[in-house]
């Protein structure tokens, strides 16, 4: 069965990002730099188009608040706060779905026997809010499902929920730590243990080196 198509047009601010302390009580949050709301003041982005797991990239970045800057300066805003320029992303909310996601990450790779999750004992991923449509495609001229989430972490999370339902083999490279698929489709032998061949070269550098 082939994984449905998950679309999202999202817009960044051109003028960048930054971490501020603000509310009550005071935590960390992500707000734009620029103050206009013309559409003409931001610039558009498919942050899913380049990969099907963007969601690996959130998990291994998103851990410190410096992390969720830098994956909101690349990909743009996390939730619909985050264009608002006086309130912008919560910092805490983007680190806590972060390691909710490493948690089913851990547990789906072998590497944890129970996944420590803080939700409901049968809900294993945070819920999503998506437009679901079936629309004509012209590539293979027959009907198929196009999934439209509202924001950009509802994407993250569905982008997760749909790897793990289709069975897809879950990895953690032992040199640095990131997620990876392996197994058919992936690139990666199904016991593959690095998510990339000079990271395995690396780490057998790095461990003759040690033995010495």
């Amino acid at each position: 069965m082939s994984r449905l198509v998950i679309e999202l047009d999202w817009w960044r601010d051109p003028k960048g990002y930054r971490l501020v302390q603000s509310g009550q009580p005071k935590a960390p949050r992500v707000l734009r730099n620029g103050k206009g709301h013309d559409p003409k003041d931001f610039r558009p982005i498919r942050p899913l188009a380049s990969t099907d797991s963007l969601f690996r990239i959130f998990a291994n970045m998103a851990s410190t608040p410096d992390g969720v800057l830098d994956f909101v300066q690349r990909y743009g805003p996390l939730t619909d706060d985050g264009w608002d320029a006086t309130k912008g992303d919560n910092v805490n909310l983007a680190i806590s779905n972060a390691d909710h996601m490493r948690q089913l990450l851990r547990y789906v790779s072998g590497a944890k026997k129970t996944p420590d999750l803080p939700f409901r004992p049968y809900q294993a991923t945070c819920s999503s809010s998506i437009e679901a449509q079936v629309v004509w495609d012209p590539a293979t001229k027959g009907p198929k499902w196009e999934l439209r989430p509202k924001t950009l972490l509802d994407a993250l999370w569905l982008q997760l929920g749909q790897a793990l339902t289709a069975g897809a083999q879950i990895r953690q490279c032992e040199h640095c730590g990131d997620w990876f698929e392996a197994g058919r489709g992936s690139g990666r032998r199904l016991d593959a243990k690095f998510c990339c061949d000079e990271h395995r070269t690396s780490f057998n550098s790095l461990k003759r080196s040690r033995e010495k």
